[in-house]
């Protein structure tokens, strides 16, 4: 038995008609019998627009969507004990906890959109780091090109500065793995690895992303057809030694 993990775009190809999950699997491994999703599929559900008729309509065909892939197969992070617990949950139901929080999308929007792209530009350039031949690295010859440019970063390594970053939040007993996962997806980004074209919206999509990442670290396949998003996750899961492998839809890498 394998398991598996969608990303979000995925998902939609599938609501839409345009793959199938039998198609998926068919590409990547036949040996695949299990999908999961998590509260992130949710979360990103949330910001679905229209008439208030229109997005009950589309998030119930999400829901749908998402019960006939997994089964209802949730990966729920909890965050007192950071512990990811596999169970049987409506999507329906979950949706329901994490909207039961209305101040939590503003929050985390405005968290990730601290730095602005200006501000991102300056300190690419001082970095001084050949894009093009860091997008075509191996994980491993990332992390040493950034490693490499620590004075940058206060003399810290990559993950040395994510602990450090880490460190300055109140309550950070609290943080754990995801946070760490989200912490190097901003720093690849930050540097140009992969970077996701910019817009109003990217930086709250790239929380997204490493959240997808980092659930998809428990299964043995994390799909997705970004390619920005497979390669900074592979770089994570090469940090972090998760045995997952990355694939888009039609199997490559």
């Amino acid at each position: 038995m394998k398991t598996a993990y969608l990303d979000t775009n995925i998902i939609i190809e599938i609501e839409q008609g345009n793959i199938s999950i039998e198609n998926v699997i068919d590409n990547i491994d036949k040996e695949i019998n299990q999908f999961f999703y998590s509260a992130s599929h949710l979360q990103e559900a949330h910001e679905i627009k229209g008439t208030p008729k229109e997005i009950k309509e589309r998030l119930e065909k999400r829901f749908n969507t998402i019960t006939k892939i997994t089964n209802n197969n949730y990966l729920y992070h909890e965050l007192k004990t950071k512990i990811v617990h596999k169970l049987i949950e409506k999507p329906s139901i979950v949706y329901q906890t994490i909207t039961d929080v209305e101040f939590g999308q503003s929050a985390m929007k405005s968290m990730v959109n601290s730095t602005n792209e200006e501000q991102k530009s300056v300190f690419r350039n001082q970095l001084n780091l050949d894009i093009t031949k860091l997008n075509n690295y191996s994980p491993s010859e990332v992390v040493e090109q950034i490693n490499e440019k620590k004075d940058a970063f206060g003399g810290f390594s990559l993950l040395g500065l994510i602990d450090h970053a880490i460190a300055q939040f109140p309550n950070n007993e609290d943080f754990g793995l995801h946070n760490k996962v989200a912490g190097v997806f901003e720093l690849l980004d930050l540097v140009g690895y992969w970077k996701d074209k910019y817009n109003e919206k990217s930086n709250y999509a790239r929380l997204w992303d490493s959240s997808h990442a980092y659930h998809a670290s428990f299964c043995d396949y994390f799909i997705s057809d970004d390619k920005r998003t497979r390669n900074k996750a592979n770089v994570v899961f090469h940090i972090f030694d998760a045995k997952t492998k990355v694939v888009s839809s039609k199997g490559e890498s």
